[in-house]
């Protein structure tokens, strides 16, 4: 059975997750002790561990004694990356046609080219500007999307460690771009805009907001899409060397086989 690892083992498990395909700022945030939930079978010489923060992060042998064990302690809702795709016959007995795959694409930082990323805050519509969450405006940049803020304890540990740029239209935010998970190294993407402003230039301008941020303090910006439309996004960002790989979503009603 799988147990917290305390935060003196925690860089042991860095081997393990060597090979997982995207979303390495949620394990450099974990793996650091800053955020999320860090599970093995063994503290001295792990051979299975398993990383959640909003998303669970499945890494090791998929052989181990434990392995079972492991898949069988995810607890739905949940999207699942695995290490490697040796993991997939155990995901499939233990979920079965509950277990459905999403097609994610991970990328990786470019040489950017700031006054390029400063003119998509230049283009922005009339009277719309981007700027820095501060702690007064993190409620109503919850209100947004609650996925900008929820990895953080609470909103005064985001407004405290996490990084946010939004922009405002009539008394609300319509668009943010946020550390979805942050560490002394890198800061994995979450970007939202309200559909009713979409196509309007609000998100390339909030991420390049946030990717300035990055270099400015030596963070490497960390983008996993999850759809065609975050994918182009990234692109046109400037981030490069798409990489797709498959996770697995399991929904609130799924139920585990035998």
């Amino acid at each position: 059975m799988l147990k917290p690892v305390a935060a003196t083992a925690l860089q042991r498990m860095q081997p393990l997750f060597e090979g997982v395909p995207g979303l390495h700022g949620c394990v450099d945030a974990a793996l650091e002790g800053s955020m999320g939930q860090v599970y093995a079978d063994a503290e001295e010489q792990p051979s299975i561990a398993v990383i959640h923060l909003d998303f669970y992060l499945v890494a090791g042998d998929a052989g181990a004694p434990d392995a079972e064990d492991a898949v069988r302690q995810l607890d739905p809702p949940a999207t699942i990356v695995a290490s490697s795709d040796a993991w997939d016959p155990l995901l499939g007995r233990i979920w079965g046609e509950n277990l459905r795959p999403r097609r994610r694409v991970a990328f990786s930082p470019a040489d950017w080219d700031r006054q390029r990323l400063r003119a998509f805050g230049d283009a922005l519509p009339d009277g719309m500007n981007v700027h820095r969450i501060e702690s007064g405006d993190a409620r109503g940049f919850e209100g947004l999307a609650e996925s900008l803020v929820y990895n953080f304890d609470s909103l005064d540990d985001f407004a405290d460690r996490g990084v946010g740029f939004g922009i405002e239209h009539e008394g609300r935010f319509v668009s943010g771009c946020s550390s979805f998970a942050i560490s002394s190294q890198s800061l994995e993407f979450e970007i939202q805009t309200h559909p009713d402003y979409r196509r309007r230039g609000l998100a390339l301008a909030t991420a390049s907001a946030l990717i300035e941020y990055c270099l400015d303090h030596g963070l490497e910006p960390c983008w996993d899409a999850h759809n065609s439309m975050s994918a182009a996004l990234a692109t046109k960002l400037g981030f490069v060397s798409p990489r797709p790989y498959t996770a697995y979503e399991l929904s609130s009603d799924a139920r585990r086989i035998g």
